[in-house]
Order: structure tokens, then sequence, then C-alpha cells
């Protein structure tokens, strides 16, 4: 099997959780309503965000271009409104998130609603269990599926264990709700091993752990609630608001421990519907962030050990929706091993890679009712660099000249508003601080 161009690690964590897959078998199916007949042609989907992830303006795009009427909820700096075309579109709530989408919901009339981030997904839940509107829960369950599976949906722990009682490739896994269980799996589980914690995205909230001394540091740091700077930082750089909800709530991560496998991250996009996988892309990362962090760089594959994966977890808890899984692939036996879920939109769904492949045409046409349209692939190459990743992280990488670049070019406004630089950078006094203290850092090989 031939290994990407640059070999990292990614990780994930879990536990057992007994009755899980029965919970979901259970769940009444009236929760869940099949697609009414009277659907338009031209369905109504609603996309919600919390962060300002470019993969949400690039599904917008896409969903556009299917044929469905697109509606809009994201903070105010979000790129994706400088899209011209939503059919509703208005500003998060922070406080009280749950309280807008309600009102949202009912006014608009969405046929289907997609989240854009773990917090949307977090509200959306919330949503279910504090509303008192019966056609509202049934949207959420049926946007996202029967709420028996929303603590495993939120839960690295009950989503591997799930996987692992279905016979799936998952690593060794346990939740880490204090410090003797950690040195119980430290006695059992040598390092290098994973640490993670729940409602953490884009390799944020994940260490690879060397040592003892390194995960009982690791333990205590991670398991601290938002502090007051990291919040405001930001608010300041990022325009994030929702840091400070975090903050206000002091809420402590769950944290669970996932020993490592040796080989490189790939993942899976799933187009679903009420636990029928319609359309999927694979793909196995060739440069990413970080050494835990999401890719800039992919590989088009087809992986069928992923494909079952995904269809298995999506059919047993019922899923809907436009969602992603992450897989370790060992590079001695080419395996790939489940280690997490990221229940709402990634990257990979957003590119049209034709028939079968095509995840917001195909999740289009089963809202809509009618067979999905053979669209022309985005792009025939195999290597596709993330836009505005790639540049942004290196824009003298020789990929951008070999790869498929994808860039919205039919978005010029969309263009130009990824393409611009970061707060920080923008701003003098920002760039200059962060400047000095790059310089005040001790330099490799320094006895300091």
């Amino acid at each position: 099997m031939e290994a990407p161009l640059q070999l990292t690690a990614a990780f994930q964590s879990p536990s057992v959780v007994a009755d899980t897959v029965t919970s979901a078998r259970l769940a009444s199916p009236g929760l869940v309503q099949d697609v009414q007949a009277s659907l338009s042609c031209h369905p109504h989907i609603l996309l919600v965000a919390a962060s300002s992830l470019a993969s949400t303006a690039r599904l917008a795009v896409e969903l556009h271009r299917s044929g469905a009427n697109v509606s809009l909820i994201t903070p105010p700096g979000h790129p994706a409104r400088v899209l011209k075309f939503f059919k509703e579109r208005t500003t998060h709530s922070v406080l009280r998130p749950w309280k807008l989408l309600e009102k949202c919901l009912r006014h608009w009339r969405p046929d289907a609603v997609l989240p854009c981030d773990e917090r949307t997904v977090r509200d959306l839940h919330e949503l279910h269990a504090r509303t008192a509107d019966r056609n509202i829960q049934s949207l959420v369950e049926q946007s996202l599926g029967p709420s028996s599976g929303f603590a495993t949906v939120r839960s690295r722990d009950r989503l591997l264990s799930l996987a692992r009682a279905l016979g799936l490739r998952v690593p060794e896994s346990t939740p880490v709700p204090d410090e003797a269980t950690l040195d119980v799996w430290l006695r059992q589980q040598p390092a290098p091993f994973v640490m993670k914690a729940d409602g953490s995205w884009a390799g944020f909230g994940v260490r690879i752990i060397s040592d003892k001394r390194a995960a009982h540091q690791a333990w205590q740091q991670m398991r601290q609630p938002t502090a007051f700077y990291m919040a405001a930082r930001g608010l300041l750089l990022e325009h994030d608001a929702f840091g400070l909800r975090s903050w206000m709530q002091g809420e402590h991560p769950v944290l669970s421990v996932q020993s490592y496998i040796d080989g490189w991250p790939a993942n899976i996009g799933v187009a679903c519907w009420q636990g029928e996988v319609l359309a999927t892309n694979c793909a196995e990362a060739v440069a990413t962030l970080s050494a835990t962090g999401p890719s800039t760089v992919a590989r088009i594959i087809q992986n069928n050990e992923m494909v079952h994966t995904a269809n298995a977890i999506v059919r047993v808890l019922g899923l809907s929706g436009l969602i992603g899984f992450d897989f370790m692939v060992e590079a001695a036996t080419g395996h790939a091993y489940l280690i997490e879920m990221n229940p709402r939109v990634t990257p990979i769904c957003t590119i049209p890679l034709g028939m079968g492949h095509d995840l917001p045409e195909a999740f289009t046409a089963r809202l809509a009712g009618r067979a999905p349209q053979d669209r022309p692939s985005r792009t025939d190459q195999e290597i596709i660099a993330y836009f505005p990743d790639t540049w942004r992280q290196d824009s003298s990488n020789r990929l951008l000249q070999t790869a498929f670049h994808d860039v919205p070019w039919d978005q010029p406004d969309l263009v130009r508003r990824l393409m611009q630089p970061d707060v920080i950078d923008r701003n003098f006094i920002l760039r200059h601080v962060r400047l000095l203290r790059r310089q005040a850092l001790p330099r490799p090989g320094s006895a300091r």
C-alpha cells in the first residue's frame, strides 16, 4: 500500500456502553419522519454554524447548484455571508442559541437542518431536549437521527464502544474520568498513546502522550474549563464570541485515551438519510495543519473497510445529514481503524466527485424525492489541495501547482473573503506582539 507524501498521526478514544446498540435499534421510528411526498423539487436546507469554517460556505454553494433553497445561521463575520442566494439568513445567538434555532425552525420551516460544527450539533441536541414543540423535535431527529443516539454521537468513548460491539476495527481505548483510571491505563498500555477531549475539533483537545509524567500533565491541563484569556483571545483574534459561553458555563471536558496506531490519517465523508448511506468520498491525508490537525492536502482513495464501517455506524444509529468519519490506516497492515466521527459537515463532503461521490447532490435529491443527477466530477486528479488552508499554510507549496486546488472561481466574492489574512495578521499591533513572543522563545539547541 502506497503511503501518503506526509505521514502524520491522529487519534481517538472510547469505552464500554452495554446497551448503546440496543437503544439505537429500539428507537421509535415514529420520531424519525419519512420524506414527505409534498416536498418541493427545490428542498429548503438550513445550514447552522457557530464557527467560521470555510466548508460551510463551500457546502452552501454546492447545495445551491443542486437546486436546493439554502438558508443560513452564522456568526456575523462568517465567510458564507458574502454569498447572495440565501432564502433566509440571520446572525447566530451566543448566549441562547437554542432559542434562536427554535424560532427559525418554526418560522422558516426547512426540510432539513445541517450542523456545520460540533457546537451546533450540541445546540440542536439541546433544542430537542428543551422544546415542547413536537414538530421541531421531529425535524431535528429527521435531520440528525433518533435522539436515542445523541449521547453516542457526542461521545468519542461511546462511539468506539458501539463500533467495537459491531465488530468493527477500533484501537484500544477507555474514558479517564480521574487520574486513578489513567494510572490503570498506564500500567496496561505502554506509551505512546493519545488523549482526547470530547467536543474538540481540528486537532485541538488532542495530545500525543509519550510517558507517565506527560500523561498526568495533559490530564490536568485538558480537564480545565475554558480560561477567560482563551475566550477573550478567540473573541479578539478570531471574532469567535462562542468561547465566552464555554467560559461562563465552566464545563470540564470529558477525556479519554486511545492506543497509538502507527500509520497515517484518512477520512470518509458521508451523505446519509435515516440510516441509509447515499454517497461517500474517501481520502487520506497528504499534508495536515499539525500532527493531530485536519488535512490541508488529501489524496482521493477508495477504501472498502472505511465504507463498510461508515455504513454500519450510520445504519445502527439511523443517522441523517452530511458527516465525516476519521480513521488511522495502519502502516504495517493497511487496516483502517475508526478513531472518531465528526457529526457535521467536513471539507471532503463539499467536493462533487461524480455519481455516488457527489454528497450535496445526493442529499438534495433524496429530499426532493428524485434520482441524483450525474454531475461531472470537479476534478480527475487524485490529489486535492483544500482552499484556503493549503494556500494560507504555505503559498509556495509545490502541490498548489501539481494538485487540484479547490478554489471556487465562480464565486469571486467568496474567494476574496477566504483569501483575507486572519485578524492577527491584519492588525499591526497584534502581528508584532506575536513576533515578539516568537523571538522570546528559546531557539532549537539553546541551553535555555
